[in-house]
C-alpha cells in the first residue's frame, strides 16, 4: 500500500502512520482504552455521529484511533438498528481503511468469565463488518484495577472461539496502563505485527470491497471474452 515505515529505537520497524478502531460492549470502556493508547488522560476527541476520532502523534508517527458506539451485552436482536449502522460506518472513518480492529473485552473484578450469550453477541456484531474482520483483529481484555491472574484467564478460556478466530491474537492491559507505558507498547507491537502478517493491507470496509469485486469480475470478464475472441 505504499506506506512509509519508521525505525524505533529498538530497531524495528513501524509504520508512519497507523489507524485503530476500538469495538466492544457498552461496559467495555473504549475512550479509557483510547486514552491509554495516546497517553492523555485529558484526552477530548472529535464527535462523528454516534462515533468518535482521536488522534495524535507520537514519536514522528500519526494515529488515528476511532471509538464505535457500544453494542448490547447480550444480544444483537436488542442493539437498536442505529448503533449497528455506526458500527459499520465507523471504519470509514480513518480512511481508507483501518489497519487494525480491536475488540475490547471488559475483565471486571467482581464479574465472572463472560457468558457465552455474551461472546456470541461480541461476534456478531464484529461480523456486521463481514466476515473478513477477524483476519485484522486483536482481542484486548481491560482489566480493572486488582483483577487478578484468575480471572483473566477465565475470560481468555471463554473467548477461545473469537481467539481462535483472529488467529489468537491478544493482549491484556491492566488500568494502570496510563502510569506505566509497558503496556501500551506491548500493545502497539503486537498492532504491527499484525500489520507485517497481513503484509501492509488494511480492512477494506464491505461497500468498497463489494465495488473492488464487482469491478474485477468485469474485468476478468473482459479479458476472458477477448481471449475467445482471439483464438
Amino acid at each position: 500500500m505504499g506506506t512509509k515505515f519508521l525505525t524505533s529505537p529498538q530497531g524495528s520497524s513501524m509504520q508512519s502512520m497507523l489507524r485503530v478502531v476500538l469495538f466492544g460492549n457498552t461496559g467495555a470502556d473504549k475512550n479509557k482504552v483510547a486514552k491509554s493508547m495516546l497517553t492523555g488522560e485529558n484526552l477530548t476527541g472529535e464527535k462523528n455521529g454516534l462515533c468518535t476520532l482521536h488522534k495524535s502523534e507520537q514519536a514522528g508517527r500519526r494515529i488515528s484511533v476511532v471509538e464505535a458506539p457500544g453494542w448490547h451485552e447480550h444480544s444483537i436482536q436488542q442493539t437498536p438498528e442505529n448503533i449497528k449502522e455506526e458500527i459499520i460506518r465507523s471504519v470509514l472513518l480513518c480512511p481508507p481503511g483501518p489497519h487494525a480492529l480491536v475488540l475490547v473485552i471488559p475483565v471486571k473484578t467482581l464479574s465472572e468469565e463472560p457468558s457465552i450469550g455474551e461472546i456470541n453477541a461480541a461476534e456478531m456484531h464484529m461480523e456486521l463488518l463481514s466476515e473478513r474482520v477477524w483476519k485484522h483483529t486483536i482481542v484486548l481484555f481491560a482489566c480493572d484495577e486488582g483483577v487478578e491472574e484468575p480471572a483473566i484467564r477465565k475470560h481468555i478460556h471463554s473467548a477461545e472461539k473469537i481467539l481462535d478466530k483472529c488467529g489468537g491474537r491478544s493482549h491484556v492491559l491492566q488500568r494502570s496502563a496510563c502510569e506505566s507505558p509497558t503496556q501500551i507498547s506491548e500493545l502497539f507491537q503486537k498492532i504491527d505485527s499484525l500489520v507485517k502478517e497481513n503484509r501492509e493491507d488494511f480492512f477494506i470496509p464491505q461497500a468498497y470491497y463489494e465495488l473492488i469485486q464487482q469491478k474485477t469480475q468485469e474485468v476478468f470478464g473482459a479479458t476472458e471474452i477477448r481471449q475467445r475472441r482471439g483464438s
